[in-house]
């Protein structure tokens, strides 16, 4: 629900050093946290990403954290107005890295490539932010990376609530759109993939993609493959993208899972990154990773450090 309470607050935190020749428009829940709200703002003023940003709590994650500043946790979702009424609609979930969730993870690593995806790319794509139970907002965030989608099928209802959010902003003539689901996990966001592979249903919302950002530390690509990856795989109904910087401990998990599985392993889409490639600049490149901006992994310096 948008509240005339929550769009004042909004306007206040909103960046004003620049000018911008579209506009962001704000549907904010009344009781969430204004202060990522404002930097998804500043990261769609600065990147030119006119259209409407969401602000909501789902029931199906983060509903009731003890652990959080503010008792519950966000769901942040950028609809740019290059998405057209249609049935099909490609949506990114973004699993983000330990204590994210801040202006980092918007201004630096999101708005950019995200940005240039859209405009660049010109690939029209619906992003949703989930903050996850390591986020900046958060205690014992080393103690709770994966915890979270650990219930049957609760990404499953994570993305049937948000979706069910997002619809009705892209057409309210068009009852069912078919979203074309995008999963990427950024470090410690690969927890996050490994757990809705093993019990969360992320094979049952039919992903087009999922992508690994330096994130298969330790068993979670084992986990990942066992729970679900490998029957999405064999069906030939997604892409999977593995991006690891050269010798880095994600790279070397992975390696030890392919030296067990090198049959397996023909069916992963993998990229050992050499410097100047970086655990960040991975991050950072994710999504124009995945459309395919960097033919022969040449790095480029185009969307930040």
């Amino acid at each position: 629900m948008k509240t005339l309470l929550a769009s004042l607050v909004f306007f206040l935190l909103a960046p004003t050093s620049q000018s911008s020749a579209c506009g962001v428009r704000p549907y904010l829940d009344a009781d969430i946290n204004h202060t990522p709200v404002s930097w998804a703002y500043q990261a769609m003023f600065e990147n030119d990403i006119c259209g409407k940003l969401l602000s909501m709590r789902t029931t199906s994650s983060g509903q009731n954290d003890r652990h959080h500043k503010f008792g519950k946790r966000d769901t942040i979702v950028i609809i740019p107005d290059v998405v057209k009424v249609g049935t099909s609609v490609d949506i990114i979930y973004w699993f983000h890295g330990l204590t994210g969730f801040k202006k980092k993870t918007f201004v630096t690593r999101l708005g950019p490539q995200y940005g240039w995806v859209l405009h660049v790319m010109r690939r029209p794509a619906v992003l949703v932010v989930v903050e996850m139970p390591w986020s900046r907002f958060t205690r014992t965030q080393w103690k709770r990376q994966g915890r979270v989608f650990r219930k049957k099928n609760e990404f499953l209802r994570y993305t049937q609530e948000v979706e069910a959010r997002v619809s009705p902003h892209i057409s309210s003539l068009s009852p069912k759109i078919n979203f074309n689901r995008i999963i990427v996990g950024h470090s410690a966001g690969g927890s996050a993939i490994a757990s809705a592979a093993q019990l969360g249903g992320l094979c049952a919302v039919d992903p087009v993609g999922v992508v690994f950002s330096d994130s298969t530390y330790g068993s979670w690509f084992r986990r990942s493959w066992n729970g679900c990856l490998k029957s999405l795989l064999t069906k030939g109904k997604a892409r999977v993208l593995v991006l690891g910087q050269s010798f880095g401990a994600p790279w070397k998990a992975y390696s030890a899972w392919k030296r067990r599985n090198r049959i397996s392993s023909h069916r992963i889409e993998a990229h050992r990154l050499p410097l100047p490639w970086t655990h960040a600049r991975i991050g950072n490149n994710a999504l124009p990773f995945y459309w395919h901006a960097f033919p022969g992994e040449k790095y480029k310096n185009l969307y930040g450090e």
